[in-house]
């Protein structure tokens, strides 16, 4: 009988010992480092949360459909444009146009140098210039040239028209320079007139100055200019 009691003893004895030292292990998971297996606690780590990418701000279409109709734009330039003013308001009635027969670049700053005090130089200029003098390596064209960039800056778009007169000699020149301003000046966008007038001379009477059709087809592409660079 003592035997009996004695091992229901231990029994409850060694039962509550179980009971006291039962603990529930937390979550763990298995890292293996090396070739030790190693058991630790998991970790709950939070994503980095990532800014939201901030769209460019909006196209003012407003602005650019009254580029299209030639509103903010200011044109200077020769006699192409000042002969044919009308034809130009025909694709651009709004446009500004301050053109004068046998300008050089020198009287295209002084020009441009004139509306800017009056208020009128906008922030997109077309430059119809280099028919009647070189634009470079001559003085004081070239200084006149310098003088007029500066005064235009980087940050108004230009749209620089490039030359055609069957008979000038520093047309090609003219041109080169024209296209080597637009590589080295984002602001600055060339209007080929030169390709499309050597390929219609038929449209100058004179080697220079354009006729109805061929007036015609200069306003178009200037039309076609700012389409491509405002429009859809």
């Amino acid at each position: 009988m003592r035997k009996k009691n004695f091992l229901l003893t231990c029994l409850t004895v060694f039962l509550l010992m179980m009971t006291c030292f039962r603990t529930e292990a937390a979550p763990v998971e298995q890292r293996e480092i090396g070739d030790t297996s190693i058991a630790v606690e998991e970790e709950v780590k939070e994503e980095p949360i990532e800014n939201e990418p901030v769209e460019n701000e909006p196209i003012d279409r407003e602005l650019f459909d009254r580029y299209l109709t030639g509103e903010g734009i200011t044109l200077i330039g020769d006699s192409i444009a000042n002969g044919n003013r009308s034809i130009i308001h025909e694709q651009l009635p709004n446009l500004y146009i301050d053109a004068k027969g046998s300008r050089d670049v020198c009287g295209g700053f002084e020009a441009a140098l004139r509306l800017q005090e009056e208020g009128m130089l906008s922030d997109v200029v077309i430059v119809e210039l280099g028919t009647n003098g070189p634009l470079l390596n001559h003085e004081p064209y070239a200084s006149g040239m310098q003088n007029l960039l500066a005064l235009l800056g980087d940050e108004r778009q230009i749209f620089w028209v490039t030359v055609y007169c069957s008979y000038s000699q520093w047309m090609a020149m003219n041109n080169q320079y024209i296209w080597e301003l637009a590589e080295t000046h984002p602001n600055i966008t060339v209007i080929d007139w030169y390709e499309l007038a050597v390929n219609n001379p038929y449209w100058f009477p004179d080697g220079v100055h354009p006729n109805v059709e061929g007036a015609k087809n200069f306003a178009q592409m200037l039309r076609e200019a700012l389409e491509a660079k405002y429009g859809e």
